[in-house]
């Protein structure tokens, strides 16, 4: 016995449920996202979708006042994974795959994202992919900003806005940029 507990067996695993002493099942990531694709703040216009936004979630996707209802990783087809790590400053990354209440199937994926330690803003990589991108728009590293809805970071979560000036498909040289609407949750991540 060790903390109470039998050791782990084939024949004590109806025991050690009777008695509480499984190992807790974790909680699938989810998420939802609200994207926001406008035509890049430099250059000439070439983003194929401005003024188009994207709304993904479970039925209703996150805003910077409300967070949304969010899909739970295989539910309708949707893919989440994450990871929000630390304790100020925050690492974090994630990746959401899911169709919107339009039923576009969208792509967003965050590398390389960094939360201050005051919980309030960050950058990240981000890059995005819809039906009517038809190719997947990237922003250069670290260029994106990231405010978090009131200091809702903490391991395992993170609820914020992003800004990317520029997304672009290196194809084509279009670009895009990800508005200051757009706004992301994750939950149950890597870290919790």
């Amino acid at each position: 016995m060790m903390n109470g507990c039998p050791r782990w067996s084939y024949l004590t695993v109806p025991l050690l449920a009777a008695l509480g002493c499984s190992d807790p099942v974790p909680r699938p990531p989810q998420g939802n996202l609200t994207l926001s694709v406008q035509h890049a703040s430099t250059g000439s216009p070439t983003c194929p979708v401005p003024g188009k936004t994207y709304v993904v979630g479970n039925p209703k996707g996150p805003n910077s006042a409300d967070a949304g209802n969010r899909f739970i990783d295989g539910e309708n087809g949707a893919t989440i994974k994450c990871a929000v790590t630390g304790g100020g400053p925050f690492n974090f990354s994630g990746n959401i795959k899911a169709l919107s209440g339009t039923s576009d199937f969208v792509t967003m994926t965050i590398t390389n994202g960094v939360i201050a330690a005051d919980k309030l803003n960050g950058t990240a990589t981000i890059a995005i992919n819809t039906p009517q991108l038809a190719a997947t728009f990237t922003s250069p590293p670290g260029m994106c900003t990231l405010t978090v809805v009131g200091g809702n970071v903490k391991p395992g979560s993170v609820w914020a806005t992003a800004y990317c000036p520029s997304v672009t498909d290196t194809s084509t040289g279009k670009a895009c940029s990800i508005g200051t609407t757009t706004t992301f949750v994750f939950e149950n991540c890597e870290g919790s």
